[in-house]
This record gives C-alpha cells, structure tokens and sequence, in this order.
C-alpha cells in the first residue's frame, strides 16, 4: 500500500515541467491580486464589525 502511493507520487513528479517565464508571472500575478483581495474583504469586514458599531453609538 505504501509502495503503491510512493509510486504514484514518483509518476506525477516524472510528468511535471518547470513553468516558462510567462507562466509563472501569470500565476504570480492571479496570487496577489488574490491575496489583495482576500485581504480587502477581511479589511471591510473588521471596519464593519469593530468600527462601525461604535460610530452608531
């Protein structure tokens, strides 16, 4: 069972490619546009759940 997986895991690195130089800035780019925005979302909801509240008082 063990020697099943490692084979498995060998295989998949066996078929794998380093990416071009193109490649790679496109999955850069889309991960930090994605980090911006995962993080602007997690920005909006604090202001609304800490500051808000408080100005309404």
């Amino acid at each position: 069972m063990l020697s099943n997986t490692i084979r498995e895991y060998i295989n998949i690195l066996k078929m794998t490619r380093k990416p071009d130089k193109e490649e790679f800035w496109t999955t850069t780019k889309v991960a930090v546009a994605v980090m911006f925005i995962v993080g602007f979302i997690g920005f909006v909801i604090y202001l609304l759940m800490d500051v808000l509240p408080g100005a309404l008082r």
